[in-house]
C-alpha cells in the first residue's frame, strides 16, 4: 500500500476512520472524479458550509440537480442568481431539490444529518481548512454531491420514491440513504428503478441492536452497510444478519456540520456515518472505471474488504463474494483494495495521441469497449505515432473496440513481479505497423519465454481475495468445487523452500 498524500486540512487528524479504511492508500490512485454524481437522499446539505460550497476557494462540490448550470450569483455566491438557467423548471436548484412540499431548498435547515453524511463523502480535501472528505479532490473539485432533501427531521416515507428516482433521472452514479422507513411498495419499485439503470444504492443497516437490518437496507440489491466500533466489533447499536454486505467505522466519526453553528464540525456515530464512508469508496472506484455495473462494483467491494474483529467468517451459499459472518458482512471496507481491484480491469475510451509514449502498468488489462459481459463503453484507439506498453503481472486482454493503427507501436508484456510468484510465459509484443485492426494476433509478434522451476509441491493453500485462509491440504491434490464461484489466491509449498502464487478464477 501507498500513502497519496497528507491532506493540510487543519482537523484532518481527528479522522482516524479514514486510515482504518485505507483512504490514505486510495489517495495514491485517486481522489474523486466529478463525473461522478453522488445523490445524497437525507435532510439536506448546507450549501453555505465553506468545506462543501463555495467558501474561501474558488470550487464547490455540491451541484444542482439536473447536473447543468444553474449556478450561484458569482457576486455573492451564497444566494444564487434568481434564475432557472438550466430551463429544469427549477431556480437556484444547486441547493438541491426538497421534496418536502415541492420547495427547493433555500429555506434555513433544521437538520445537520444530512450536512454531515455529506462532509464525511465529499468535503473539500487539502484546501487548508476543516475535515478532508473522502472524495473530496485534492484543492479541486472533487465527486459532484447532489442534495434531495426527503425529511426536515425524520425521513418522509411518500417522498423517498420519487427523489429514488429523480436522482437516477438525474445522472447520479450512487443513491446514499442514511435513514430507514417502514416497507414500502413505491420505495421498491424505485430500487427497481435504480438497479435496471445501472445506480448503486447504499444504505446504512439501522440503529437497533437486532439480528433483522432495517428496510430499505434489507432489500437484496441495496448494499447495507453495518457499523464496527474502535475495536473492530459490531457496533452494539449496528443491525445485523441477512444481507449486511460490509462494515465501516461508526463511532468517534468528525464530519460537517449546519454552518450557522459556532463550530462547523462536530463528532457522532451510528450506520448513518458507516453507509456515506462506502458510497464514497465506490465513487472512488468509478472514478478510476466508469464502466463498472452494479454487481461488479459489489463483487469488488465485498471481495476485498479486511477481515476484522475475532469472528469466523465462513463460506454460504448465498454470499458468494468470499468468506461472511453475519455480525460484520464480508468485512471493513478497505479503500486502497476496491480502488486498485476497479482499476487493474479495463482501459475504454481512451485514445493515445501521436508522439504519445505511455506505460500503463496493472496486475490485469482488459482494453476494448466489450469489457464487462457485453457491455460497450468506448474504443481503446492508438493512433499513429504513439507508442503504448501494456505491462501486467497476469494477463492482457485485447477486446473489440481495440483499435491500432498504421505507424502505431503496442508492447505487451507479462512479467514475473517476484521470484517466488508463478506467472504465464512473459510475451513481449514489438512494433506494429499494420493497417487497423482488431485482430490481436496480429499485433503480437513476438515471444520471450520465462522459466517457471518445477518443484515438488509439499503442501497447498488456497485464499480468499482478501487473505482469508479457506482450504490446505498436503501435496498437489485439492478440490474446489465445495467453494462460491469467484477469483481465489492459490499458494503451493515446494520442497526447496520456495512457494508459488497465483490467482485462479473458480467457475
Amino acid at each position: 500500500e501507498y500513502t497519496g498524500f497528507t491532506p493540510n486540512d487543519n482537523r484532518f487528524s481527528e479522522q482516524e476512520y479514514l486510515s482504518r479504511i485505507k483512504v490514505d492508500s486510495a489517495w495514491s490512485i485517486t481522489t474523486g472524479s466529478p463525473s461522478v454524481k453522488i445523490g445524497i437522499l437525507d435532510s439536506g446539505v448546507d450549501w453555505l458550509h465553506p468545506d462543501l460550497g463555495i467558501g474561501q476557494d474558488s470550487y464547490q462540490n455540491i451541484f444542482c440537480n439536473s447536473g447543468e448550470n444553474d449556478w450561484t450569483d458569482p457576486n455573492n455566491p451564497n444566494t444564487g442568481n434568481h434564475r432557472d438557467d438550466d430551463g429544469n423548471g427549477f431556480i437556484d436548484d444547486y441547493k438541491g431539490w426538497g421534496f418536502i412540499n415541492n420547495t427547493n431548498n433555500s429555506r434555513p435547515l433544521k437538520n445537520d444529518h444530512g450536512t454531515f453524511v455529506a462532509g464525511i463523502i465529499g468535503a473539500k480535501t487539502n484546501n487548508g481548512i476543516g475535515i478532508s472528505g473522502i472524495t473530496g479532490g485534492n484543492n479541486s473539485s472533487g465527486v459532484s454531491l447532489i442534495s434531495y432533501t426527503v425529511g426536515d427531521e425524520d425521513p418522509d416515507k411518500s417522498v423517498i420514491d420519487d427523489a429514488i428516482i429523480a436522482a437516477v433521472d438525474a445522472g447520479c452514479h450512487i443513491i446514499q440513504l442514511s435513514l430507514s422507513v417502514d416497507q414500502d411498495n413505491p420505495i421498491d419499485a424505485a430500487l427497481e428503478y435504480a438497479q435496471d439503470n445501472n445506480v448503486v444504492v447504499v444504505c446504512a443497516s439501522g440503529r437497533v441492536n437486532e439480528n433483522v437490518l432495517a428496510y430499505p437496507a434489507m432489500v437484496p440489491s441495496v448494499i447495507a452497510v453495518g457499523g464496527i466500533d474502535q475495536d473492530d466489533q459490531r457496533h452494539n447499536i449496528s443491525p445485523y444478519g441477512e444481507n449486511l454486505s460490509v462494515v465501516a467505522p461508526s463511532t468517534g466519526i468528525l464530519s460537517t456540520t449546519l454552518s450557522t453553528r459556532k463550530y462547523p464540525y462536530t463528532f457522532n456515530y451510528g450506520t448513518s456515518f458507516a453507509a456515506p464512508q462506502v458510497s464514497a469508496i465506490i465513487a472512488l472506484m468509478l472514478s478510476v472505471n466508469p464502466a463498472l455495473t452494479c454487481d461488479e462494483v459489489r463483487y469488488i467491494l465485498e471481495s476485498t474488504a479486511s477481515k476484522v474483529g475475532p469472528y469466523e467468517y465462513d463460506i454460504h451459499p448465498s454470499y458468494p463474494n468470499g468468506t461472511w459472518h453475519e455480525q460484520v458482512g464480508y468485512g471493513l471496507v478497505n479503500a486502497y483494495a476496491a480502488v486498485m481491484e476497479a482499476r487493474t480491469r479495463y482501459i475504454q475510451n481512451k485514445t493515445y495521441y501521436s508522439r504519445d509514449h505511455i506505460v500503463e502498468t496493472f496486475p490485469i488489462i482488459i482494453a476494448g469497449y466489450a469489457v464487462t459481459g457485453g457491455k460497450t463503453y468506448g474504443n481503446v484507439i492508438l493512433e499513429a505515432g504513439s507508442d503504448v506498453t501494456f505491462s501486467a503481472t497476469e494477463q492482457v486482454v485485447i477486446k473489440p473496440g481495440f483499435h491500432a493503427k498504421a505507424g502505431s507501436n503496442l508492447h505487451i508484456k507479462i512479467e514475473v513481479p517476484t521470484t517466488n510468484v508463478a506467472s504465464a510465459p512473459q510475451r513481449v509484443a514489438s512494433k506494429i505497423s499494420s493497417d487497423e485492426t482488431d485482430s490481436a494476433e496480429n499485433r503480437i509478434t513476438s515471444y520471450t519465454g520465462v522459466e517457471n522451476v518445477t518443484n515438488e509441491v509439499q503442501s497447498t493453500y488456497i485464499y480468499s481475495i482478501s487473505g482469508q485462509l479457506l482450504y490446505a491440504v498436503v501435496g498437489n491434490e485439492y478440490n474446489m468445487l465445495h467453494l462460491p464461484i469467484g477469483i481465489y489466491v492459490l499458494k503451493q509449498q515446494m520442497n526447496n523452500g520456495e512457494s508459488k502464487i497465483v490467482k485462479i478464477a473458480h467457475h
